[in-house]
């Protein structure tokens, strides 16, 4: 009888080299999540992600012509701080993980679970983000006006929701579950300023002071990674509910801070939340063993 004769899809997965193991865990991920963009023919004015079949986020685009109104001065007075902030902008457009490694104590073999399901995130947040900024297709701050002249290489792909936005606030909120040994309210954390989300503001605060962004393409990316990460990290636990955000990027015309963002999420003219259903069934039972372990590292 072969020594792997009845054993569990957890040990199965246990067994299983990274690269392979990495796509079994992406693949469930994908599977739970899901863009949902209402025209293929030309740019959409709304964009919506789903966990579990249940519509979690929904974001309303800026016009181009808004940004250029509205949000376009903030870029000149964010340039000032380039100095000082041009190492980490640069380390930045490859490696956020780090930055948060600063918090809580991050290695291969002490946090192996953590770090896996942190950088599944990451993967699934480019997933979810890119099909979004495409539906999108919202100009860059070099599209608005030649001043403008980022320190770094203004990506080809379109500006809102901010990825590195999304990837952080996602990050910061599956962290702050694993390592803080308190309730899990990701909006409370917010408002406290926990170290986690202080290292996001900054990340995406960053992505402004290099050119690159707007603020409100921080707003949206923060509303999308915090709504997101909560919603699985709610599933992951068993719960049969979560928080629905709508964020009305039409009409917000302010800066991004974690301060900021705190207001937002109580203003239900910036952020419109509700409730919605989740069926905790729909979590791979390898995937919740998964989330124990890492949740017992910390």
């Amino acid at each position: 009888m072969p020594s792997n004769a009845d054993r569990s899809a957890w040990a199965a997965l246990k067994a299983m080299s990274l690269v392979p193991r990495r796509a079994v865990v992406d693949t469930a991920l994908a599977g739970l999540c899901g863009v949902t963009l209402d025209d293929s023919t030309k740019a959409n004015t709304e964009g919506r992600i789903t966990v579990g079949g249940q519509t979690v986020v929904t974001l309303k685009k800026p016009s181009n012509q808004f940004l250029a109104d509205n949000q376009l001065h903030y870029l000149r007075t964010y340039a000032d701080l380039r100095g000082d902030r041009l190492s980490e902008i640069i380390m930045q457009t490859g490696d956020v993980q780090s930055f948060f490694a600063l918090v809580g104590y991050m290695a291969p073999d002490a946090t192996k679970w953590s770090l896996l399901l942190n950088q599944a995130i990451y993967r699934l947040c480019t997933a979810l983000e890119m099909p979004l900024k495409h539906g999108f297709d919202v100009a860059r701050p070099i599209a608005m006006s030649c001043k403008v002249q980022p320190i770094i290489q203004t990506p080809g792909h379109g500006s809102w929701p901010s990825g590195h936005a999304t990837e952080s606030f996602t990050s910061a909120t599956l962290l702050t579950r694993l390592f803080y040994n308190r309730a899990f309210d990701p909006v409370a954390e917010i408002k406290a300023g926990n170290e986690l989300y202080r290292h996001a503001e900054r990340i995406t605060m960053n992505r402004t002071v290099a050119g690159v962004h707007f603020p409100t393409d921080s707003m949206a990316g923060a509303v999308m990674g915090v709504t997101l990460a909560e919603a699985l990290v709610r599933l992951l636990d068993g719960e049969t509910e979560t928080t629905a955000r709508v964020y009305r990027g039409d009409t917000y015309t302010g800066d991004f801070t974690l301060a900021a963002l705190d207001a937002a999420l109580a203003d239900p003219s910036v952020v419109e939340t509700s409730t919605v259903a989740l069926d905790a069934g729909a979590v791979p039972a390898w995937l919740r063993d998964m989330w124990e372990e890492a949740k017992a590292e910390w």
